[in-house]
């Protein structure tokens, strides 16, 4: 009898030690990424008016252009995403941002700022296989990371944001 319960005991501890070792995201997970912008600006000003859109619709691009998927491993996932906006990169327990657009960007010099109350610039990451994300914490009071279901995620960024060129953050996952 007590044979049987030390070997269910160490099977269970076994178990719990290598769930508790599940890393947030598997390497080689196959991840999209969409944008959106939602401003409270009025769209005769260059503003959305509160709603959110699609980057294409901004961009009077056709629906999913900007849409790009890759794998996680060594390297950067996303490099130059949206044009040359930002770096994007993946592993296993972070996810991090750095605009590398120039001063000088033909798209968006006009646009560098620091982002102002109801300007709120969202990546959706949508994931082929589930993940394991219960959380994010980022390293940037106005950057924040939800868990939408266990294949998506959205990576927000709003007021108080650095939107100029060299600006980064770094998101732990848990």
């Amino acid at each position: 009898m007590k044979k049987s319960f030390v070997i269910v005991a160490i099977t269970m501890l076994f178990v719990a030690l290598l769930s508790s070792c599940e890393t947030p995201i598997s390497p080689d997970a196959q991840i999209t990424v969409r944008n959106t912008l939602q401003t409270a600006a009025d769209p005769s000003q260059g503003g959305t008016g509160g709603v959110e859109l699609d980057i294409e619709t901004i961009f009077s691009a056709p629906a999913g252009t900007y849409n790009q998927t890759a794998t996680v491993g060594e390297g950067i996932e996303f490099d130059d995403y949206l044009e040359g906006l930002y770096d994007i990169n993946f592993s296993e327990d972070a996810i991090s941002y750095e605009l590398v657009a120039p001063q000088d960007h033909p798209i968006y010099a006009a646009f560098f700022r620091t982002l102002e109350a109801g300007t709120f610039d969202r990546y959706y990451f949508t994931f082929t296989e589930p993940h394991n994300i219960e959380s994010g914490s980022s390293n940037h009071a106005a950057v924040s990371l939800s868990v939408i279901s266990d294949t998506e995620i959205v990576v927000e960024i709003s007021e108080g944001f650095s939107f100029n060129p060299g600006s980064s953050f770094e998101i732990a996952l848990n």
